[in-house]
Formats: C-alpha cells, sequence, structure tokens
C-alpha cells in the first residue's frame, strides 16, 4: 500500500466502510473488508501527519481524519 498518496488510502478507506456498512453482521465477507481497513489505518499510522506528528489508528478507523 505504500505506493499510495494518503488521498487514495483515504478514498478506499471509505468505500470500504461504505461495503461494511451494506454487510449483515457475522457475514463472512466482512473478514477481507475489515483486514483491509485495518491495513490501511495501519499504513496512515505510520505516516507523518501534517506537523509531523503521527495519527492514531482509531481516529483513522473511525473516520475522523483525513490526510492526503
Amino acid at each position: 500500500m505504500t505506493t499510495l498518496t494518503g488521498r487514495e488510502l483515504e478514498q478506499a478507506r471509505r468505500e470500504l466502510a461504505a461495503s461494511l456498512a451494506l454487510t449483515r453482521p457475522g457475514s463472512p465477507a466482512r473478514v477481507p473488508i475489515l483486514a483491509r481497513m485495518s491495513a490501511i489505518a495501519a499504513e496512515l499510522a505510520s505516516r507523518p501527519a501534517r506537523g509531523g506528528t503521527r495519527l492514531p489508528v482509531a481516529l483513522i478507523l473511525a473516520g475522523q481524519v483525513t490526510t492526503g
């Protein structure tokens, strides 16, 4: 994922969040969606944010932070 920009990762996260919202609780389809969201959150958290600080993963997953 490191070849994607922060903006591209954030867009992918939003699209995955929309897909997750459409899946039923307990559906096996949630597993790969959550795995990809976790990978995106980890990648975004590993990148310096504006101002040189790092973003908490929980905020990224909650959609409270945008990057790019």
